[in-house]
């Protein structure tokens, strides 16, 4: 199918898209693609870049048009010239709004407007806009039915299996097809799981030094503790390529595959490693549907099943490669995460990528060099809930806790002031107010000195998004915060349907997300269907020239849309640049932030005071 980039659900030129909670009112201002040469114009003082503009819910229509991030950014949101009547001539260099063709006073708050979408701001270069609420994609039930009907004309099935020899047969198959076919798709996906959910999980598998009593003197191998030295390069730089959200077995996830590995071929096995590999790969979690065995082979190890004629496989970096489970691999108790796809990642010799030289023992570990640790935590385990879909209330399994303790050395007397770097399947904070998982941010919380900065890297939500730094208050009654810089890096697997404005950007502290779309516009059932692009993150860590040097670079990347309306791996498009140190007391700094896409939404808030606006900027870096 062909693509082309497309607009957000009701999205016009003329139009404002606005959302209001108990808090704030949100403002969504997007520059028009068409007109997207202008982001570059010397006329506008900042790139006119799609905004996210939140204002406290008291916000009147004076403060509204004293922001001068809004009327900036409105200036430039349409081309739309206004009739020049009489009285909106004499208004012509002063922007105001009009409700029902009568002039407002601007002392009224905007949410004491009965009906906004009569609502009119006219702007002081003599524009036009409207209003309209935010709202996302709702696929009926009808829409679902068709789509589901045409896959039977384009993919036909015989005794419930694709036929080997219809001449329609793709295999990755595109991401629609895969959510909404009822044979491979939802349906089947409602029956595995009622097949394979009741029963024991499987069991928590712990490393060898946690499984025998301390030893004075002993030696413990990388394998045995789960604390892996990072390997790289002759002059200490190491990359890794990290994925989220990516065993969805779609032709979105093989070419992120081949993406990550810099368009290496990954149709067969991989053999021997070649210099432009990364070092190492890295999955957040989740296999879909449910994480069977079956799923993770024709997912993640590149078997065939019978149903298709080949199978995606997940990417192995020079020297190794390593998983956390999600909450889909626990749907099936997790038999197919630890029996099947653990034992072909982990450790491995560069000439031989075939098998690993030591598999990866349990879905928790740390990898470290003299300036960082990452420590991969398996929030999967406890999302598994018998009676429920997930468990929200996620805590740290005591055996991991232990491990953290007391092999990692984690405490809040802790004397190791190397970065720390946490990745987790599931969020800790939220802009569009997912379920909230609280517990074990407070048990890692436990475990540092207060006020130790910390990045933190999840998934679980299927898109890209970046928050300030902040402190999330726990309640540990020694009164312990965590302090961390947040990023969601979900967008591996397939895409996401175009979402409503994120309601929550302003308690959670928003910054960027990426909002472009693009939808499928030779579709005859779903021509306007919005869906975001699918990415990946790349991490390269330096030795510093001094102690609080930049010792590490993540770029964050999607695929591409090429001239033929196709996605490629080719040519990835570079959202943000960012650089990392870590501080003489173990703190990460943030010491650039630099945007890359033109296209990326940016968030602003305001807050008001003694009667006037300020924007609250970023503290947290350099934004270039």
């Amino acid at each position: 199918m062909i693509r082309s980039r497309c607009l957000r659900p009701q999205q016009s030129f003329n139009s404002i898209e606005y959302c209001i909670d108990d808090s704030k009112i949100s403002f969504l201002l997007s520059p028009s693609l068409l007109n997207s040469r202008r982001c570059s114009s010397t006329e506008h003082p900042r790139p006119l870049c799609p905004a996210l503009i939140t204002f406290p819910s008291n916000v009147t229509l004076n403060q509204i048009l004293a922001e001068k991030e809004f009327t900036a950014l409105i200036s430039g949101h349409s081309t739309l010239p206004v009739e020049n009547k009489d009285d909106i001539q004499q208004q012509q260099n002063k922007a105001h709004f009009e409700y029902q063709d009568k002039t407002l006073d601007g002392n009224v708050q905007f949410t004491s407007i009965a009906s906004v979408q009569d609502l009119v701001l006219f702007t002081d270069n003599n524009i036009e806009l409207k209003f309209h609420e935010s709202k996302g994609v709702q696929l009926k039930p009808t829409i679902i039915d068709a789509y589901s009907e045409s896959l039977i004309h384009r993919i036909p099935s015989e005794n419930g299996y694709r036929p080997k020899t219809s001449p329609y047969l793709v295999y990755p198959n595109e991401s629609l097809d895969l959510l909404f076919d009822t044979l491979d798709g939802k349906l089947n996906y409602l029956t595995k799981y009622l097949q394979s959910h009741f029963g024991e999980r499987h069991e928590f598998t712990t490393y060898e030094i946690q499984k025998q009593p301390p030893s004075e003197g002993k030696q413990w191998n990388e394998w045995e503790t789960g604390i892996y030295r990072m390997h790289g390069d002759s002059d200490g730089t190491v990359n890794i390529a990290l994925a989220s959200d990516w065993g969805a077995g779609t032709l979105e996830a093989a070419l992120v595959a081949s993406a990550m590995m810099n368009g290496l071929d990954l149709t067969t096995q991989q053999q021997q490693a070649t210099p432009d590999l990364p070092h190492y790969t890295i999955h957040l979690g989740d296999i879909y549907y449910v994480g069977l065995p079956a799923e993770v082979e024709h997912c993640c190890l590149g078997i065939k099943p019978d149903w298709a004629e080949r199978g995606v496989r997940w990417p192995i970096g020079q020297n190794g490669s390593l998983t956390i489970p999600g909450n889909h691999e626990l749907y099936s108790r997790g038999f197919g995460y630890w029996d099947y796809f653990l034992p072909a990642v982990g450790l491995f010799n560069s000439n031989d990528l075939t098998q690993p030289t030591q598999s990866q023992k349990t879905s928790y570990w740390v990898l470290e060099n003299d300036q960082w640790r990452i420590i991969g935590l398996d929030t999967g385990y406890d999302s598994f809930s018998l009676l429920t879909i997930d468990n929200f209330a996620i805590k740290l399994p005591h055996e991991l806790m232990d491990w953290l303790k007391t092999v990692v050395g984690l405490s809040p007397q802790m004397t190791d002031k190397r970065g720390l770097i946490f990745f987790s399947h599931h969020q800790i904070i939220s802009a569009w107010n997912e379920k909230p998982n609280t517990d074990f941010p407070e048990q890692i919380a436990s475990l540092l000195p207060e006020g130790r900065t910390v990045l933190w890297l999840w998934g679980h939500e299927h898109r890209l998004s970046f928050y300030e730094k902040q402190s999330m208050a726990t309640s540990i009654e020694s009164g312990q915060s965590l302090t961390f810089y947040g990023r969601c890096v979900g967008n591996s697997g397939f895409p996401t349907l175009a979402k409503e404005l994120p309601i929550k950007s302003r308690e959670t502290k928003l910054l960027f997300y990426d909002d472009r779309l693009y939808n499928f516009h030779d579709n005859q059932v779903l021509p306007n269907i919005p869906l975001g692009f699918n990415g990946y993150a790349t991490m390269k860590f330096i030795r510093p020239n001094k102690p609080d040097d930049t010792s590490l670079h993540i770029s964050y990347k999607t695929l591409n849309l090429n001239r033929d309306g196709q996605l490629t791996y080719e040519n990835p498009n570079i959202l943000v640049n960012e650089e990392w140190s870590v501080d003489s007391n173990g703190n990460v700094i943030l010491i650039k932030l630099e945007p890359m896409n033109k296209e990326l939404t940016q968030v602003t808030h305001t807050d008001g005071n003694q009667d006037e606006l300020t924007v609250n900027q970023s503290s947290c870096c350099t934004l270039l």
